[in-house]
């Protein structure tokens, strides 16, 4: 390989490893399927079930949400919010959820017109 083309090759690797340069920066995170099975359809924008504040995990007043509010509010209800058992909602499945509101808050931050919506795929549970 000639110094032209390394340069190049190393150029483009540099480019591609850097923080929220490539492809996959630019797309918002994909919606778990537990997600879009149990809490999307309260917790959608125009729906007045479940506060819309965790896509930017933020709660009703504006403060911000630890992961751990999320787990318990999940696990054991909280006021409208139902609980949901480990054979409906698996710790696996749980750790997702968590993950993915804070892949979407992140994401807002950047793109904040942003409304997630449960990607239009048929299936059964994954």
């Amino acid at each position: 390989m000639n110094r032209k083309t390394l340069k190049i090759v190393t150029a483009v690797l540099v480019a591609w490893m850097l923080p929220g340069a490539g492809v996959g920066a630019q797309e918002p995170p994909k919606m778990p399927y537990v997600f879009a099975m149990y809490c999307v359809m309260c917790h959608k924008e125009g729906v007045q079930i479940g506060p819309t504040g965790i896509f930017d995990m933020l709660s009703k007043t504006g403060n911000p949400l630890h992961e751990q509010y999320i787990r318990n509010n999940t696990r054991f209800g909280f006021n409208a919010m139902p609980a949901f058992r480990v054979s409906e909602v698996s710790p696996k499945e749980l750790n997702a959820i968590v993950a993915y509101l804070k892949d979407v808050a992140a994401y807002r931050k950047t793109n904040p017109g942003y409304k997630p919506a449960p990607a239009r795929e048929g299936g059964g549970r994954k």
